[in-house]
């Protein structure tokens, strides 16, 4: 360090400004007990390394493959919590245990303008981040690293995402890491802070005597003080007149916190000015990191930061595994419903066919027209004797009237069924609101999109549906045309089939009077093909909804929780 000035214990400032030598509390007060301090630690020493990579490497597996679509009750915090144990095992459990002399990563955390990149050059006595009134300063995190440790940072993640400076008024051991704002306007400046965080030995919260009040700081401790993690803070800008004030009321709301024994700097207001601060300003700050940076110190820290993270671990992934359970159950809680909703579609259509209804209204009408006295199907309907007429002209009337009565029958099925396939995706849409597909919003029931997809509309499925059973019933009714050729060709035959299993008593009539017995036989199999493909199409109206569901495996709670009592037998 350039400051000029020894290392010093950290110890608290007295209410009169003076600060008394405490040099035994040094490793207290950094947040390691005494016991970690030797080069051993009992706890964790009987495991091996290649033991631990195991254990975190299968670990990462399982936490990679844990998906949560659905937006239950606490899933956008677990899909948070999920991306922070990724990135404490990428950026710091795993490059730690493969590269054991790389240095410990301390980051300066804090809100925006607290004055961190100004504190950190401060500290090591050179530019080594820029800092300005410009916010947000740092827009890219920045690691400095003493020259010989920064050969075993090269394979560590965390190389990639900061610019790494080397100087040798850096401690050796030491990484420090000015990250860019919590609270920055740029939402990808706190996804990579908070991420920074995650990969850090050693947290150094900076925060202002008119700002450390604010939520932020004490949010981040808290995350801190769950986890484990060794911790100091720097209360930055503080103005004498307020020192001894600030001073308690800090100190009370960090033991409140379980925070009591963490470091506590107290860095006075400079007031108005450029560059680094007075080198007797940081004298503190910079002694201790010095000390820490000590082979034995810095081992305890690291091991405490690791036990505190693996026990935390534990906890989180016992938190995913419940996470996966829900979001299990409530995937089975949404097929169920795409099921009843499917299954009432189909009744209805079914309902109507049988009862008649699709054959109501509009070709009801028109048959009545047709089969009255005089009518072109009067004839056929009455079992009278046929001609073919002058020239085949009765012939001609004849298909075209059944023809005609075929598309009105099957144009009220196509709506009977385009209205049940509206009510099944209804339905469905219905019990998915509530449970959204992560933060996508789902689409209309016509054209459900985002999660879903384009999805054709009710409309064209009905429309589809209807064409392909028609074009069975002609297939069907082909080979008995022959038997009726003087009556009407192989098409209007068809029609007056389709007409029938809609549920037009008459064309079911005139049918039977037409071909007997085969005649009804023809009716009853074009109705049952009609409720087959009927029953199909709303199933297909709700499997957009059933295909948007990708749940995790369900024996992945049972693996996670396995693994989380690995990790308390590591810690």
């Amino acid at each position: 360090m350039r400051t000029g000035a020894r290392p010093v214990a950290p110890c608290r400032i007295a209410d009169n400004g003076r600060v008394p030598p405490q040099p035994t509390d040094v490793v207290d007060r950094a947040g390691v007990d005494r016991a970690d301090a030797g080069p051993t630690d009992a706890g964790r020493g009987d495991v091996p390394p290649s033991a631990r990579v195991g254990v975190l490497t299968d670990l990462r597996a399982h936490v990679e493959r844990v998906r949560l679509p659905l937006d239950v009750p606490g899933a956008p915090q677990l899909r948070a919590l999920r991306e922070e144990l990724l990135t404490q095992i990428d950026t710091r459990l795993l490059p730690r245990l493969r590269e054991p002399a790389a240095p410990a990563v301390v980051v300066l955390a804090g809100s925006s303008g607290v004055g961190k990149s100004t504190l950190l050059n401060s500290v090591v006595g050179a530019d080594v981040s820029a800092a300005g009134v410009l916010r947000p300063t740092t827009r890219r995190a920045v690691l400095a690293v003493h020259p010989d440790d920064a050969a075993a940072l090269r394979a560590n993640p965390l190389a990639g995402q900061v610019d790494v400076v080397t100087d040798d008024v850096v401690p050796a051991g030491l990484a420090l890491l000015d990250a860019p704002d919590m609270d920055s306007v740029h939402a990808e400046h706190r996804v990579t802070a908070a991420a920074l965080l995650d990969a850090a030995d050693l947290w150094v919260f900076v925060t202002t005597a008119a700002r450390y009040g604010d939520a932020l700081p004490w949010r981040l401790l808290t995350r801190a003080e769950e986890q484990g993690v060794a911790t100091a803070v720097v209360l930055n800008r503080v103005p004498a007149r307020v020192l001894a004030e600030v001073r308690r009321d800090l100190l009370s709301r960090m033991a409140a916190l379980g925070l009591g024994s963490a470091p506590l700097f107290l860095v006075p207001d400079a007031g108005p000015h450029e560059g680094p601060l007075d080198p007797a300003a940081v004298a503190e700050l910079g002694g201790w990191l010095s000390l820490v940076a000590g082979r034995h110190q810095l081992a305890g820290i690291v091991r405490r930061t690791d036990r505190g993270a693996l026990t935390g671990m534990a906890d989180q992934l016992l938190a995913l595994a419940a996470g996966v359970e829900a979001q299990v159950d409530a995937t089975a809680e949404l097929r169920a419903a795409a099921a009843d909703a499917a299954s009432a579609g189909a009744l209805a259509v079914a309902d109507a066919i049988r009862e008649g209804r699709a054959a109501d209204g509009a070709p009801t009408t028109r048959w009545l027209a047709l089969t009255s006295t005089g009518g072109p199907l009067a004839p056929v309907v009455a079992g009278a004797r046929v001609r073919a007429g002058w020239r085949g002209r009765a012939l001609a009337d004849r298909s075209a009237a059944a023809r005609a009565a075929g598309v009105e029958a099957a144009a009220e099925v196509e709506a009977v069924l385009g209205d049940a396939l509206r009510a099944a995706a209804a339905a469905a849409l219905a019990a998915w609101q509530p449970v959204r597909l992560g933060a996508q919003r789902l689409g209309g029931p016509a054209a459900p999109t985002s999660a879903l997809g384009a999805v054709p509309s009710a409309g064209s499925r009905a429309a589809g549906a209807v064409q392909a059973w028609r074009d069975r019933v002609l297939a069907d009714a082909a080979p008995l045309a022959p038997r009726v050729a003087r009556v009407m060709d192989a098409e209007s035959l068809a029609a007056l089939v389709v007409a029938a299993a809609a549920g037009l008593r008459g064309a079911s009539v005139a049918v039977g009077t037409t071909l007997g017995d085969d005649g009804a036989a023809l009716v009853e199999r074009a109705r049952a093909d009609l409720l087959g493909r009927a029953g199909e199409a709303v199933r297909g109206a709700v499997q957009p909804y059933l295909d948007a569901l990708d749940p995790p495996a369900p024996e992945l709670a049972a693996a996670l929780r396995l693994r989380a009592a690995d990790l308390r037998e590591q810690a």
